[in-house]
């Protein structure tokens, strides 16, 4: 796929499906104990109940050796406009940012990371709670770097 060309959406793994989608949610607190899968509306997870899609666009997107990097753009929903960028290691969403993000990888299953040391990983913790609250995401040192699908919402 090479650097995408508009809007995309995120994957875990190599497959498609709803489950497996970068999503947005949208519970309320009420929620917490029948779902564990209450989260802060900034904050990024995966097939969640009440979730909508998270999509997003490349800026300043440039090739690099064995991927390519971009700053990322909230595209829709109640974070259009917002950027994707990390709170400690926690990704989420902002109002302005000047953080890179990189894929490394052939065709549309890579790798993402934020700079050269640290992967984005799949987390079972909210940042601000010991509380399972559904999969987060978070860039984190030492992780071991995961697949994830990027796909082409335009060309």
């Amino acid at each position: 796929m090479g650097l995408p060309k508009g809007r995309f959406s995120i994957y875990r793994g190599t497959e498609m499906h709803a489950y497996s989608r970068l999503d947005f949610t949208y519970c309320t607190p009420s929620v917490v104990g029948r779902t564990g899968h209450l989260v802060d509306t900034k904050w990024l997870c995966w097939g969640a109940l009440n979730s909508a899609q998270a999509r997003f666009s490349v800026v300043d997107g440039k090739e690099e050796g064995g991927g390519w990097s971009c700053r990322m753009k909230i595209d829709d929903g109640p974070y259009a406009g917002y950027w994707l960028d990390s709170s400690d290691g926690w990704v989420c969403a902002v109002g302005s940012t000047s953080q890179r993000w990189r894929f490394l990888g052939d065709g549309d299953q890579v790798e993402w990371w934020q700079g050269e040391l640290r992967p984005v990983v799949i987390t079972d913790r909210k940042p601000s709670s010991d509380a399972d609250s559904g999969q987060q995401l978070r860039a984190l040192v030492g992780g071991t770097p995961q697949t994830y699908t990027i796909s082409r919402i335009d060309g």
